[in-house]
């Protein structure tokens, strides 16, 4: 019986915990569309580092002024997307990544995204420097490097200084009067990754991306197999991969896996084309060098 409400207290204590953190950590802002479009319907997302990954996203949708409020798990950073979906095909007609897709910290206030239409950025940026149509074709990468990856990690910290919102708190290291609490804490570490890419575009920016990274997972060795679909955008020497859909499954040599699908997400990096190479840069480790035969 001791034992099922002491059960039952951790639990208490990490729901609390964790209402505690989304009431701390928001981000709010207002979303603007071109002049005679409704921004209703529109979804505003928060992608955790590293941003290909987006392990942690939060995602809610704006009201009638398009003012919108974003509870999260934690300060991040992020970044903030703001897509408009007119006619329901899950590709977003209008878009925008806010403050051009540099790391947003919470709480953040006043952020204000302005969405423009995906076509007419497409057309504009073809028209200047003609990136997307040179970048139709299929693109390969494969190297081995450090890039940061999600992971949980139990830590003992001094009673009296966990955070409040911090992780989940198991109480006492070493029972009741312990001088520390153990908390299981969520962050990025850098691990060794293998990751093999191939990337399909079409003329007017769509794309098929196949992704299989392999890396270390406890004692096992873990593999990802991705394939995202959506749409690419380039503006000022930033390169934005917004998904639509696509699917995911992972095995690692222990015997374990899973699969699923993968949501709406967009990433947004540093990029530059020579020819028949791509070079994509930006954070968590990512230094892509696409090559096109």
């Amino acid at each position: 019986m001791l034992k099922s409400k002491k059960i039952a207290v951790l639990i208490l204590m990490a729901s609390s915990g964790a209402a505690q953190a989304y009431q701390s950590y928001t981000i709010t802002g207002t979303v603007t569309a071109p002049r005679g479009v409704a921004v209703k319907g529109t979804q505003v997302i928060a992608c955790s580092v590293p941003y290909q990954e987006c392990k942690i996203e939060v995602s809610t949708e704006v009201d009638a002024n398009g003012q919108f409020t974003l509870r999260l798990p934690g300060k991040g950073p992020y970044q903030v997307l703001a897509s408009l979906d007119e006619d329901g095909d899950s590709n977003g007609e209008y878009l925008a990544v806010a403050r051009d897709a540099a790391a947003i910290n919470a709480p953040t206030s006043g952020l204000a995204i302005a969405m423009w239409k995906v076509g007419q950025q497409q057309r504009a940026a073809a028209a200047t420097n003609t990136d997307v149509p040179a970048l139709q074709g299929t693109w390969t990468h494969s190297a081995t490097s450090n890039e940061l990856v999600l992971g949980s990690t139990i830590k003992q910290i001094a009673s009296s200084a966990v955070p409040v919102g911090y992780g989940t708190d198991l109480g006492g290291t070493f029972g009741a009067g312990s001088q520390t609490n153990s908390v299981i804490v969520t962050e990025s570490k850098p691990v060794t990754v293998s990751r093999k890419m191939t990337l399909n575009v079409a003329a007017d920016g769509t794309y098929r991306w196949n992704i299989t990274k392999t890396m270390p997972d406890g004692g096992c060795t873990k593999t990802i197999k991705q394939e995202k679909i959506g749409r690419l955008l380039t503006d000022n020497g930033k390169i934005t991969f917004a998904t639509a859909n696509g699917t995911e499954s992972w095995s690692n040599t222990c015997g374990k896996g899973g699969s699923g699908k993968i949501g709406k997400s967009h990433e947004t990096y540093d990029y530059s084309r020579s020819g028949n190479t791509l070079l994509v840069n930006g954070s968590g480790g990512v230094r892509w060098r696409f090559q096109k035969p």
